[in-house]
């Protein structure tokens, strides 16, 4: 291995599988919360080249979780960011900045040649997700999510074998961009988890549309972290004895707050079983009260 940063990453990886972080090719929707996160863990992994994409600039609500934002960045478009950041790390980095984000004229560009794609696209904007669930899929490019619930995260890939998202968010995989567009995003599609310690009146808020998610900086890492895990083993393969990645419809799920670490489904049913347990914890006053 020729790069000294990255030595001590020897002892649980092989020389091998650091060459292969090196020549690894990885493209990011969304430099926000858990994508941004997801980079500088990669960054500091030793992947070679990355694309990063998005269009939004950092704002002050985005300091209590997102990985270069501070008072010095807002303003500045998170990819450019996030960019900036992971060359310190690494000057040798090869990094490409989509400034503004993944559109229908870009996504064949910035799929092509990669390695692996990671969508942390907002879900509100389904239309994206499969856009570049769309390309990967075409091309034969595992497309792999993370994604932050509270003090948990939720990680899947989408392989080869793996159903169409299309299929989990009530699509079919012909139905047209604009139709998908023009769809609400069902909360139940999205989050087959639901933390049991969660507030419910929260989550009304989000239903309707009222509030936007909320976030907090454990659960950020901690998909960022359980994400970074993923993607090596997506990028490495599954010799010298490392397991394969979870795949849809399957989900990793870790929840550092209840200490739960499992493999559940993405399903409706998942969702309405989590749901089910929070307002009952909710109704008989189990559960800490928050402020939103």
């Amino acid at each position: 291995m020729s790069n000294p940063r990255f030595e001590r990453n020897l002892g649980f990886v092989s020389t091998d599988e650091q060459e292969e972080l090196f020549n690894s090719r990885v493209s990011i929707a969304g430099a926000g919360g858990d994508g941004g996160m997801l980079a500088v863990q990669l960054a500091r992994m030793g992947v070679g080249s990355m694309r990063l994409a998005d269009p939004d600039p950092f704002e002050i609500e985005n300091i209590n979780r997102q990985a270069t934002c501070t008072d010095g960045t807002i303003g500045t478009n998170k990819a450019e960011a996030v960019a900036e950041y992971i060359t310190s790390i690494n000057p040798e980095i090869d990094v490409e900045v989509y400034d503004k984000g993944v559109t229908e004229d870009n996504v064949s560009k910035f799929v092509e040649g990669q390695d692996l794609l990671i969508d942390e696209t907002e879900y509100t904007m389904q239309h994206l997700a499969v856009l570049l669930a769309r390309e990967a899929r075409a091309r034969g490019i595992p497309n792999m999510t993370a994604l932050n619930i509270a003090f948990g995260a939720l990680v899947t890939t989408y392989g080869k074998s793996s159903p169409a998202l299309e299929k989990r968010l009530g699509f079919k995989e012909e139905t047209p961009i604009d139709e998908i567009k023009n769809t609400e995003a069902e909360l139940d599609r999205w989050l087959p988890y639901l933390p049991k310690y969660g507030d419910l009146e929260v989550l009304k808020k989000i239903a309707t549309g009222e509030k936007s998610a909320p976030s907090i900086a454990p659960g950020v890492a901690l998909a960022a972290g359980v994400g970074a895990t993923q993607a090596f083993l997506n990028l490495v393969g599954s010799g010298n004895n490392r397991p394969k990645p979870v795949e849809a419809p399957k989900a990793l799920l870790v929840d550092a707050m209840t200490g739960q670490m499992k493999e559940i489904k993405y399903t409706r049913v998942s969702h309405y079983k989590h749901l089910a347990i929070m307002a009952l914890r909710s109704t008989i006053g189990a559960n800490p009260k928050t402020s939103y």
